[in-house]
C-alpha cells in the first residue's frame, strides 16, 4: 500500500489521476500507444568527469566507466551515454542538463514543461519491458528510495542496460549534480546552479519578506487533502531567503515526511501566514478544492480572512530545475508583487 501511494503521490503529483490509480491497483501491464515512437538522441554537451571522484573511474580505452551509485550497486557505463531511459517523474532534471531521455514512464503527467518532451517514448508504468529493449537504450537511470519495489526494477532493468540508481528524496542542486556526474555533464550542472542562484537572489529581494513569515502548501489529490513537508514546491518555498515552514509543517520535516495526508477540519493546523492550494485543472479534485473554498472551518484561517491564499496548478508542485526556474517568475505574480 505504500509504495502504490508513494508512486502515486510523491513522485506523481502532477499525474491524471484516473489512469494511474486504475494501473496500480489493477496491477495490470500498461502497453505503450506508440509502439514505434520515434527516438531522440539524449547526447549532450561533453562535459568530462572528474578523475577526483571516488565514485567513478574512467576507462579512456573503450568509453565506459565503473560508477558507484548512492544505493552501494556498482555499473559499468558509458562515460557520455546517447541513449537514456528514465524511470522517474523529474524529466525536467535531464532537460535543464541538455540530455533527452529517449522513453520514460510518467509522459502522462502535467508538466510545466510538457511541450519540451515531444518525441520521447512512452514504456508505460507497470513497464513494457519489450519496448524498453526495442530502444536500445545504453543506459537506464532510475530514480529510488532503496526500498523492495526499486530492487525488483532494478534487477529487470540490469538484463537490458546498466542501470543506475539516483536518489530521488535529494534536494533539487544535490540530485542534478548525482545525475549530472552519471550522464558525464557535471560543469552543466554547476554552470545551472549558478546561473539559478543569481536570478533566485533577484527575486527574494524583490519579494523582501519578512524574517519568519511561514508559508504551507496543501494539495488536493486522488480525492483526499495533503500538506506538503519539504519537498517539491515547498524545497523552493523554504528556501534561506525565503519563508519558514509553521510549527506542524516542521514536525513533518523533522520526520523526514515530505508529505501526509489530513482531514478538512485539521487543515487549519498547518496553515502558515501564506498557503498555496493546489489541484489538477479541470478534475475532481480541483472541484473539491473549490468547495473547501467555501466551508466555513476554511473561511477561520487567517491567511484566509487576510487574502494570502493562491489557488493554483499542481503543475508547480516539483523541484526540477526547470520548473524551479520558471517559478522565479511565477511566486511574484502570486503574491502580486
Amino acid at each position: 500500500m505504500f509504495k502504490v501511494k508513494y508512486r502515486l503521490l510523491l513522485l506523481s503529483f502532477l499525474l491524471i489521476f484516473g489512469g494511474i490509480l486504475s494501473a496500480c491497483s489493477s496491477n495490470s501491464s500498461k502497453e505503450s500507444a506508440d509502439p514505434a515512437a520515434k527516438t531522440v538522441s539524449s547526447s549532450s554537451t561533453s562535459s568530462s568527469t572528474s578523475a577526483e571522484d571516488d565514485s567513478a573511474v574512467t576507462s579512456e580505452e573503450n568509453g565506459t566507466r565503473q560508477y558507484k551509485d548512492f544505493s552501494g550497486r556498482e555499473a559499468i557505463i558509458p562515460v557520455h551515454p546517447k541513449r537514456v531511459i528514465l524511470l522517474g517523474d523529474s524529466p525536467g532534471d535531464l532537460l535543464a542538463l541538455g540530455v533527452k531521455p529517449i522513453g520514460n514512464d510518467f509522459l502522462g503527467e502535467a508538466y510545466i514543461y510538457k511541450s519540451e518532451l515531444e518525441g520521447i517514448a512512452d514504456i508505460g508504468f507497470p513497464h513494457n519491458l519489450e519496448k524498453i529493449m526495442s530502444l536500445a537504450p545504453d543506459l537506464i537511470l532510475q530514480s529510488a528510495d532503496n526500498d523492495a519495489s526499486d530492487t525488483e526494477i532494478y534487477e529487470k532493468m540490469n538484463k537490458i542496460a546498466p542501470t543506475v540508481l539516483y536518489n530521488r528524496g535529494a534536494d533539487t542542486y544535490t540530485r542534478i549534480r548525482e545525475i549530472a556526474n552519471i550522464l558525464g555533464v557535471k560543469q552543466v550542472a554547476e554552470d545551472w546552479i549558478t546561473r539559478y542562484e543569481d536570478k533566485a537572489q533577484k527575486m527574494w529581494d524583490k519579494l523582501d519578506l519578512k524574517k519568519g513569515e511561514t508559508a504551507t502548501v496543501y494539495l488536493s489529490l486522488a480525492g483526499q487533502f495533503y500538506v506538503m513537508g519539504d519537498y517539491s514546491l515547498t524545497m523552493f518555498l523554504y528556501d534561506p531567503r525565503g519563508f519558514s515552514p509553521t510549527a506542524k509543517v516542521q514536525e513533518l520535516i523533522d520526520k523526514k515526511e515530505f508529505f501526509t495526508e489530513i482531514s478538512a477540519e485539521t487543515l487549519p493546523d498547518y496553515a502558515g501566514d501564506y498557503i498555496f492550494l493546489l489541484s489538477l485543472p479541470g478534475s475532481k479534485d480541483e472541484k473539491a478544492a473549490k468547495q473547501l473554498l467555501e466551508s466555513p472551518i476554511w473561511k477561520t484561517i487567517p491567511a484566509v480572512k487576510e487574502g494570502r491564499v493562491t489557488f493554483g496548478d499542481i503543475s508547480w508542485n516539483a523541484s526540477d530545475p526547470i520548473t524551479r526556474e520558471r517559478m522565479l517568475d511565477e511566486l511574484p505574480k502570486w503574491l502580486g508583487k
